[in-house]
């Protein structure tokens, strides 16, 4: 029988700690959103409003930002980056700009990144450093997807990370580059596939892993749930659905549902990771960690 992985269950568990941890700071974490020409972006306002509304019930103040040009939209990260009451910056991708998704990543400080997309915080990864003080228990940031990938996995102990064969195919900044990071961190065999691999190939891989985890944001792209492992774990972290999920009964171990998909843990990382950088305001004060760009 297909177990179902439960991420609102599990992102609730997350979220009730986030609250707990809100309610005992002396300075409230303060989330700055930045949502570049709202009107392009109409699946990135969805997400907005859903982190606001978390933000709410959370006890978390968020500040929503909606720039319409470049120039303004590098100024006002400038401008957050050095405003001490804000404790977390977060911009919503993609944002179909001239500067690259990826260089922007960098300009927000690494010490507010809430998203842990840039190349500092990346790099902790690539180390597995968990802290950036240990004694003060300041942990580092990690990108809230993969992150969320990760802790779902975990919550199910009868899903084995380390000595798995572990399929991504996935190979961006958000998603594939970081969880194959983490689950190597793990002890996982992990291999990536996306668009530049032949179809042969990634349906060979995905007959193999143990771990199937497949975040493409094509509406077209369908994997066979007949090339899943019998007793594999399936995560789809796509909006639209990569693979059947109905077709995956008595096949997969372990699946996400179309109706209950990482989205809603992804957000609950988001709010982690917001507290982490809410300690770290020792660090800032520091500048221990740099800024790039």
């Amino acid at each position: 029988m297909t177990r179902l992985l439960d991420c609102r269950a599990i992102a609730g568990r997350y979220f009730d700690w986030v609250a707990r941890e809100v309610a005992g700071m002396r300075r409230k974490p303060r989330l700055a959103a930045i949502l570049f020409r709202p009107q392009q972006n109409p699946a990135s306002l969805q997400y907005r409003d859903l982190i606001v509304k978390d933000a709410a019930r959370l006890g978390v103040t968020v500040d929503s930002h909606e720039p319409q040009s470049e120039e303004s939209l590098l100024a006002l990260v400038r401008r957050l980056n050095a405003e001490r009451p804000v404790t977390g910056v977060m911009l919503f991708y993609p944002l179909h700009a001239a500067v690259r998704d990826e260089d922007m990543m960098d300009r927000v400080s690494p010490l507010k990144d809430v998203e842990g997309l840039h190349s500092v915080n990346l790099g902790f990864l690539v180390k597995y450093k968990r802290f950036l003080d240990e004694a003060r228990g300041i942990k580092c940031v990690v990108p809230a997807t993969a992150k969320a990938v990760v802790k779902t996995l975990q919550a199910c102990p009868e899903i084995p990370i380390e000595g798995s064969l572990a399929v991504i195919v996935n190979n961006s900044m958000r998603v594939g580059k970081p969880l194959g990071l983490m689950l190597e961190n793990l002890g996982a065999t992990v291999v990536k596939c996306y668009d530049k691999t032949p179809r042969f190939i990634m349906e060979n891989m995905v007959r193999r892993a143990d771990i199937l985890v497949t975040a493409v944001p094509d509406p077209s792209f369908k994997l066979d749930a007949d090339w899943v492992k019998p007793g594999a774990a399936v995560v789809d972290v796509s909006y639209q659905g990569n693979v059947d999920a109905k077709a995956l009964e008595g096949r997969a171990s372990f699946s996400t549902a179309p109706d209950n998909r990482i989205g809603v843990m992804t957000r609950a990382m988001i709010f982690v990771n917001l507290v982490y950088c809410a300690r770290n305001i020792p660090l800032r004060r520091t500048a221990r960690v740099p800024v790039l760009g």
